[in-house]
């Protein structure tokens, strides 16, 4: 009998008659997650140099609301072509979810994420993910912890759930600049304060919240490296023994972020007049990152500048000088720095922008400040 079968085959092969294979489908998501064997420390020195996609997803009401265009697959080749090799997607979810307590993600607005993430590791850049303006909700205090835990423990399961197939290229920040709005505290640490105090122990929760949620979801979100954020994003919350990094289940996964735009009437301050680089400057930048240093990544935590910059005051030269400055010094204290882009460019306002994301090419009146960041690496 089997050679008959054998025989009626080989009649059917001979005649084109055997039926069509059956197409195989891969699937990108491994069945079993590949382990990251490396280390924070290691994926931090890969970094290189980044860049923030502001005032796109985290304009609250969507990603065209503030006046930039849509994201497109040749803005973040281009980013890549002029040397960033990191892509922070800064993204507020609270106006894309549903009620409490499931805040369940709008389906499109996460792949429309999805897509965009897609562009960066395509490229093989690292692309980091956060919640951004979610503020109102996780907003620090004893009044609001309940709520805030609840938000973060919902939004990090499914965004978890969702990119459980990307490598270790994507990687989670469980919150931006948290702090208590209004309060005389708001941007800067207050010991003497207990409700500081506070607002920075709760801080301490919402991250261990925000990390156990993306553990637990397995896959190769197991290892995946997380970003921990402070209060207001600022190094000095971290300076002080009341705020602590979160208890991981994997090792050398976590990164410490940090923001600075410094000195502050230089880079930030749009009423201060102040325009030129001089040494008082560099000695000011370097004091922070050498605490900093001294604190985590001499201690095995390394730590992303993910938010820094000078607005354009029309100083090109000091512009430059201070982007070489602050990128060379950076990378002397082992850290990476995260340039803020918000797209504008002129104006007195917080002009930030370095890439013309219509014509896909640099501004005239930052390529100065362009030049600096990529000599800075040098």
């Amino acid at each position: 009998m089997r050679k008959w079968i054998a025989a009626l085959l080989a009649c059917l092969l001979l005649a084109g008659c055997a039926p069509a294979p059956q197409e195989v489908q891969e699937t990108t998501v491994p069945t079993v997650p590949e382990y990251n064997t490396m280390t924070a420390e290691e994926a931090v020195q890969e970094m290189t140099i980044g860049w923030n996609l502001g005032n796109t997803f985290d304009a609250p009401e969507g990603e065209l609301s503030w006046g930039n265009p849509m994201t497109t697959k040749e803005m973040i080749e281009k980013l890549y072509e002029l040397g960033f090799r990191t892509l922070r997607i800064p993204v507020s979810w609270h106006r894309h979810v549903s009620a409490a307590p499931e805040y369940t993600i709008d389906e499109t607005f996460l792949k429309r994420v999805d897509t965009v993430v897609n562009y960066g590791l395509e490229l093989g850049m690292y692309v980091i993910i956060n919640s951004h303006h979610d503020n109102e909700i996780y907003m620090p205090t004893a009044e609001n912890k309940a709520r805030a835990e609840e938000y973060l423990g919902a939004i990090w399961a499914q965004i978890a759930a969702h990119f459980e197939y990307a490598d270790h290229h994507l990687i989670f920040q469980t919150m931006n600049e948290p702090r208590v709005v209004g309060a005389s505290y708001e941007w800067n640490i207050d010991t003497g304060n207990e409700d500081c105090m506070t607002a920075i122990d709760i801080i301490n929760g919402l991250n261990q919240i925000s990390l156990d949620a993306i553990r637990a979801s397995g896959g190769r979100n197991a290892d995946r490296f997380v970003i921990i954020s402070p209060y207001a994003g600022n190094h000095m919350a971290t300076m002080i023994d009341r705020f602590q990094m979160p208890t991981d289940t994997a090792e050398n996964k976590l990164i410490l972020s940090v923001h600075a735009y410094t000195p502050y009437n230089l880079c930030l301050n749009t009423n201060s007049d102040e325009a030129e680089f001089g040494i008082s400057h560099l000695t000011e930048i370097k004091g922070f990152m050498k605490k900093v240093n001294y604190r985590y990544v001499q201690k095995g935590i390394p730590v992303i500048i993910d938010e820094m910059g000078i607005i354009n005051k029309q100083n090109p030269e000091a512009r430059y000088a201070w982007a070489k400055a602050y990128v060379a010094a950076a990378k002397e204290y082992g850290m990476v720095c995260c340039w803020w882009d918000n797209g504008e460019v002129n104006g007195t306002g917080e002009n930030f922008g370095i890439l013309n994301r219509r014509k896909l090419e640099v501004h005239p009146d930052s390529q100065s400040v362009y030049e600096g960041l990529m000599a800075g690496l040098e």
